[in-house]
Order: structure tokens, then sequence, then C-alpha cells
């Protein structure tokens, strides 16, 4: 497996900057009055033919890749899919502070999944600085403080597992698959079924949207394409549980734009989590570059 160099960390924080960002703007759209379902819905809409101009190119690829790895691939977007939809209604069933921490227990999930998947497991120090960041980034995201479990809680549990056995499945795919076309296959499944299951449940109409709605909708369109592209290129080049693992970083971004474009504070508690996502993450990146100290392999970018 590959180190964590210079292109693998671009990746990696790459992935982080986007879904923070998007998380932050997600949330002001809410705010703006954007019922969840419909904005899940719009985005979609506007993400399909985005993803067929971006790896339109990496289409014609399809041709040699075989029967079985096309039903993972299929397999990979319906996962994605109900981890979306999934996602929206645990939120409305729970408060925002469970929810934006039990998401996060990703990195749980993705140690039994690769072990039966792609006969791979971490170190056990690996895991120690795995769970310093979850602790810090359940300080981060909860203050130190969590609700009641509800139903709610159960279903972003669930959540939590099914994104943890995509990025696993993703990883075992791209073994004989191309990146992109996995990429592909990931946003551009997901955002079909997204588009006809939604309407099932949806009871806002979209005549009556306000068009300036769609600002946020497409900006976040945008940043969840860019975010699944690091995402899946550092999960290739480091594996899942490293870029699970890391994406708790993403709470530090998340935080700082909270900040810039909410106005939103972190307390003494929260600034502790904040340190020890950071000290759990640099020492992880240490201890998985000195187990994989080998020569440089030919990174695909």
């Amino acid at each position: 497996m590959e180190k964590i160099n210079k292109t693998a960390l671009v990746y990696l924080l790459g992935v982080s900057l986007f879904y923070g960002l998007l998380i932050v703007i997600q949330k002001m759209g809410l705010n703006f009055g954007i019922d969840p379902l419909l904005f899940s819905f719009l985005r979609s809409l506007i993400i399909i033919p985005l993803s067929i101009i971006l790896f339109f190119p990496q289409l014609k690829k399809l041709r040699f890749v075989k029967k079985h790895k096309l039903g993972e691939l299929f397999i990979l977007g319906v996962a994605s899919s109900i981890g979306i939809l999934v996602l929206f209604f645990g939120q409305n069933m729970t408060t925002a502070v469970n929810a934006g921490f039990l998401i996060r227990l990703t990195p749980l999930f993705v140690i039994p999944f690769s072990y039966i998947l792609l006969k791979e497991k971490p170190s056990n120090n690996s895991i120690f600085f795995m769970f310093v960041m979850l602790v810090g980034a359940f300080l981060l995201t909860t203050n130190g403080k969590m609700e009641t479990l509800q139903l709610g809680d159960l279903l972003i549990f669930f959540v939590a597992g099914i994104v943890a056995f995509q990025n696993v499945l993703a990883k075992r795919i791209m073994r004989n698959v191309p990146t992109d076309v996995v990429i592909f296959f990931r946003i551009f499944i997901s955002s079909i079924l997204i588009i006809l299951i939604v309407p099932v449940f949806l009871k806002v109409k979209i005549e009556h949207m306000n068009y300036e709605y769609f600002g946020y909708i497409t900006i976040t369109a945008i940043l969840y394409i860019l975010s699944v592209i690091c995402q899946y290129r550092a999960i290739k080049l480091v594996g899942p549980f490293i870029t699970t693992t890391l994406f708790l970083i993403g709470s530090l971004f998340s935080a700082g734009f909270a900040y810039l474009l909410l106005g939103e504070t972190l307390s003494l508690v929260q600034w502790l989590g904040a340190s020890a996502i950071l000290i759990g993450g640099i020492f992880l990146i240490k201890k998985y570059n000195n187990n994989n100290n080998k020569p440089e392999k030919s990174i695909e970018i």
C-alpha cells in the first residue's frame, strides 16, 4: 500500500475540505427553508449531467469491465443512495448534535469490512490513534454532551455502517476497475435512484420553490462531486481505513466554515476536541508511513 505522500495528502485534505464546506452550505440552505428531501432530489438532478460531462471520456473503459464487477458497481451505487436517504430520515428523527457525531463512527465499521472484503487489518497503534480522533470528534461536534439516544440515532448508526461498506467495496472494485469509472458509478447510480425514490416521500411541490434555493443546491452538488473524487482517489492510494479515519479532520473544516459563514464559535471543550483530532491525525500518518516505509510506487492522479 502507498505511503501518505503529497499526492495522497492533497486528496485526504481535499475530501475533508470539500465535504466540510458542503455541510455548512447545506445547513445554510436548509436554514433558508429548503425541504431536506427536495434538496436531495434537486441536487441529484444537477449532479447527473455534471457527472456525465466530467467523466464521459472515461466511460469508454466500461467495455473492459467484467460483468461481475458491473454488478459490484451497481451495489456500490445502491448502497450510496440508501445511505443518503436513510441519513435524511435519521436526521429528522434525532438532534443535529447526535447525528453530527454518530455519522463519524464510520471508521469503526471499516475495520471488520476491510477484514472480510480485503483481508486487511490496521495495526493496533493505528486503531488507537483512530480512537483518539473519535474522542476529539465527539468533543468538537457535541461539546461533550449528547442527547438521549432515539430511533433516528440508530438510523444514523446504520448509515455509518453503509458508508464504511461502500468505501471498502470501492477499494475492492478499484483493484480491477479504473478509479474514475468507480467514481462515476458511485455518483451516477446513487443520484438516479434518489430521483426515482424521493418523489414517493416528497410532500413539497417543486413549483412552490424559491429559485434562490438553486444557488445553495448547485454549490453543494459541485462540492459533493469534488469530495467523492478526492475520497475515492485517496482510498485507491492509502485504503479505506486511513481515508475514513482522516476524514474526521472534516470536523475541523466544518467548524472553521461555520465560524466564518454562520458566526458559530467554539467552547474550550470543543477546542480540546479539535486538538485531539489534529494530534491523532498527525501520529496516525506517521505510524502509517513508518509501516509502509518502502520505495515509492507510481501513483494514479
